[in-house]
């Protein structure tokens, strides 16, 4: 604490102990603002590696900068990793000066030096185990793929996310929409997206389900390149049905290569109504 700071505190305790004539009167809302106002200091801590490198830093705003677990409004946390730096900003915060991990709440956005912007409204910086992650629905761009979820986990930089449950990626032009249940996981780094579980892949020619689908990606256009699907492939396009073990897609041929006994359909649901009606 400086001298002035100092100075003042002694002027306004000495001040509040002396006796008055007048009548006392409550202090109005006013003056309580002032003094609520006077109580909240700006907090900033600095974490460093071995090597004296910075690792993270956390700024903020805070009516007690000196507890172990720190409450803060106007939170701005930043993570620097070998490839990318990420920061991110949230309305209100509380940062554990024991573990260094970090909870932030309301309006959350993190975003990296590599053009991954993620939001939400919860999120945690786990500093032990070097990773963020939330239960909470959470939307992530990067160019022109979109992608939602309920729960993900990342790496500090947001070069691999894992998505949880009831994912949903929307990429390309024309658009091309991806559903499962979950996981996905993404690594942007190397361009591919591994989804799981009850797959659907949709786009103006057809849909594909699978229980697990790779999706490859351009690194330059950010187009889906490749898509491999695996286990109980059904693939349905202008009335026709196909299923087989194993399917590829490759989008510049625009060809699809059928694995595992694949068997089609014509129009399986005219030729039901036919079985039925004999």
């Amino acid at each position: 604490m400086n001298k002035t700071v100092l100075i003042l505190i002694l002027a306004l305790s000495f001040n509040g102990c002396a006796k008055k004539e007048s009548k006392q009167v409550e202090p109005s809302e006013d003056l309580v603002a002032m003094e609520s106002e006077q109580k909240i200091m700006s907090f900033s801590l600095t974490g460093y590696e071995e090597g004296g490198k910075k690792k993270w830093e956390v700024e903020g705003q805070s009516a007690d900068i000196m507890a172990d677990i720190v409450n803060l409004t106007n939170v701005v946390a930043k993570a620097y990793g070998e490839e990318a730096d990420v920061t991110l900003v949230a309305d209100r915060g509380i940062f554990n000066r024991t573990s260094s991990d970090v909870h932030l709440e309301s309006n959350v956005v993190a975003t990296s030096t590599e053009g991954t912007k993620l939001a939400t409204d919860v999120l945690d910086w786990n500093n032990a185990e070097q990773r963020v992650y939330t239960d909470e629905f959470v939307k992530v761009i990067r160019e022109d793929i979109e992608t939602t979820s309920t729960g993900a986990e990342a790496h500090p930089d947001l070069e691999k996310v894992e998505f949880k449950k009831d994912v949903k990626v929307k990429t390309g032009k024309p658009q091309t929409v991806i559903t499962c249940d979950g996981p996905l996981e993404i690594d942007y780094g190397k361009n591919l997206a591994v989804f799981n579980n009850k797959v659907k892949v949709e786009d103006e020619r057809g849909q594909l389900y699978c229980n697990r689908a790779t999706a490859y990606y351009d690194p330059k256009t950010r187009q889906i390149t490749k898509v491999v699907a695996n286990g109980d492939v059904k693939m349905v396009r202008g009335g026709n049905w196909t299923f087989s073990d194993e399917a590829v897609y490759l989008a510049k041929e625009e060809k699809i290569i059928l694995t595992g006994s694949p068997k089609v359909m014509i129009y399986p649901e005219e030729a039901k109504g036919a079985t039925e009606g004999m």
